[in-house]
């Protein structure tokens, strides 16, 4: 009677690695054109496995230039976004999808190259000034629940913010206690892209279990359905209006064309470029200012014990 290890060596191995099924032919004294084949076929799938690192890797790059870009930059964030390591990074990753310079993200990053400099930081900060500094929401917020007619729904301004950081926590992250903007703020939105983009490359570079990679694709999916692909492609046409001829103009430009690319790879639809800013309650706004509490959004009320 065979042993177990007799009869196990009898029947056809599997690979210890989930996405390789074994097959007869790769059986000893298979032919060396079926070697051949094998070994072009393996190769096929590591440049594959390593174009998606690298776009992983790219996007990681891309979300988190846009997220430095869109904080209340000083000289010396202006001098990290301008220096040549980083410029030379974002012509790249900008280029990685499609790897030439005639790509349409790739054309936007050289138009903002040609406007990213050391010495155009005062126009950039004007430009910022002008469009994001002088009233608490202006014409182009920077915060995601300012957008959309949400006013019939008074309970999507807590809900959403809330959403967002169920996001966050899912993540392990958390956001800072000092931190000067709102969970729903474009740069902490952006700045969280790249850290699920970085996981995933991670992610892939380390052969993590396919559930894993596919909680975290899921993850960005729903977060640009959800949040930052349905109010950026306003916010971005707003601000390239209002800031054309600056770099920040060309900031918004390269924005919103990547984020309808991240859109359409992930087969989701973007946002409405059109969508509107939500109506102010006035009401709300008084009942908000009075009660001391300035970390909640416009218009919404807590609910705490009464006194």
């Amino acid at each position: 009677m065979p042993t177990p290890s007799e009869l196990q060596n009898e029947r056809p191995r599997r690979s210890v690695f989930g996405n390789f099924a074994s097959s007869p032919v790769a059986a000893a004294g298979q032919s060396a054109a079926n070697n051949g084949q094998l070994s072009a076929a393996l190769s096929r799938d590591a440049a594959t496995l390593q174009q998606t690192i690298d776009g992983a890797v790219a996007r990681t790059f891309l979300y988190r230039f846009l997220a430095k870009a869109f904080e209340d930059t000083d000289p010396q964030g202006w001098a990290w976004l301008t220096s040549s390591e980083v410029t030379g990074a974002l012509r790249a990753a900008a280029q990685t999808p499609s790897p030439t310079a005639a790509s349409p993200l790739g054309m936007l990053a050289e138009e903002l190259l040609r406007q990213f400099t050391p010495p155009a930081f005062d126009d950039f900060a004007a430009a910022y000034l002008t469009c994001f500094g002088h009233t608490v929401r202006g014409d182009c917020p920077m915060n995601e629940i300012e957008y959309g007619d949400i006013k019939a729904d008074p309970l999507f301004q807590p809900h959403r913010l809330s959403d967002l950081g169920a996001f966050f926590a899912a993540f392990g992250l958390e956001i800072t206690p000092d931190a000067a903007e709102r969970v729903d703020h474009i740069s902490i939105e952006l700045e969280f892209m790249s850290v699920l983009a970085a996981k995933e490359a991670h992610a892939l570079e380390h052969q993590f279990e396919e559930e894993a990679l596919a909680t975290l694709r899921d993850a960005q999916k729903k977060f640009l359905r959800e949040h930052l692909g349905r109010w950026t492609p306003a916010f971005a046409r707003r601000l390239a209006r209002m800031a054309d001829g600056t770099p920040l103009g060309a900031l918004a430009r390269m924005l919103g064309k990547f984020i309808k690319l991240e859109c359409a790879r992930l087969k989701i639809p973007a946002g409405s470029e059109d969508l509107l800013l939500r109506p102010v309650d006035d009401s709300a706004e008084r009942l908000c200012e009075s009660c001391g509490i300035h970390g909640l959004p416009p218009g919404a009320a807590t609910a705490g014990p009464k006194l």
